[in-house]
């Protein structure tokens, strides 16, 4: 896996980062599936207004590229309200608790290297430490290797979420993962050999 930094996205980085949601689509265009593929969404102004409210997050190589994103918003999601299944968590967009993931993607060049994995894990920890009790992702049915790496990561399939804006398939499964304390490193008491 190479090394990467995750880092705020700034205003340098729109550019990449839309490259970066650009190789994303067509990734899932590849999949056969619908999601981002006819309403210009994410756009570069969706990029931009991420990054100008501090919620959009990239990957970064050992070369300085932009090689993922996501964007990790602290604000609630209405969509989130009406679940068909149950949450772990009682929260609503009215008073979130939680911390939501979105706009996911990694460059064509990066996929399969762990990028996404270490995206979401440090998203968890900045949800954490900000006082979210959970972390919510919602994808797509067909969005094998997003599923997988959800449930890789121990979030629970709660249920099905229906988007807000007119999109042919709206339905999306619903992740969430409780977020607990970082356990504190085993302490080993050492006697002293005589």
């Amino acid at each position: 896996m190479p090394t990467l930094a995750v880092r705020q996205a700034t205003e340098a980085d729109v550019a990449a980062v839309e490259s970066v949601l650009l190789d994303g689509k067509a990734a899932i265009a590849r999949l056969g599936i619908a999601q981002w593929q006819s309403e210009g969404y994410p756009s570069r102004a969706d990029v931009a207004a991420d990054v100008a409210q501090g919620v959009s997050y990239v990957a970064v190589n050992e070369a300085g590229q932009v090689v993922g994103t996501l964007s990790l918003l602290m604000n609630g999601e209405p969509m989130y309200d009406a679940i068909d299944g149950a949450w772990l968590t009682a929260s609503t967009s009215a008073a979130p608790r939680y911390a939501t993931v979105h706009r996911t993607a990694v460059a064509a060049g990066a996929a399969r290297q762990g990028v996404m994995r270490t995206l979401v894990t440090e998203a968890e920890k900045i949800a954490r430490a900000a006082g979210a009790e959970s972390v919510r992702i919602d994808t797509h049915p067909g969005n094998t290797p997003m599923r997988g790496l959800a449930e890789s990561l121990g979030y629970t399939s709660c249920g099905i979420v229906k988007l807000l804006r007119e999109e042919p398939e709206p339905e999306r499964v619903a992740y969430e993962k409780l977020l607990r304390e970082e356990p504190e490193p085993e302490r080993v008491a050492y006697e002293k050999l005589l």
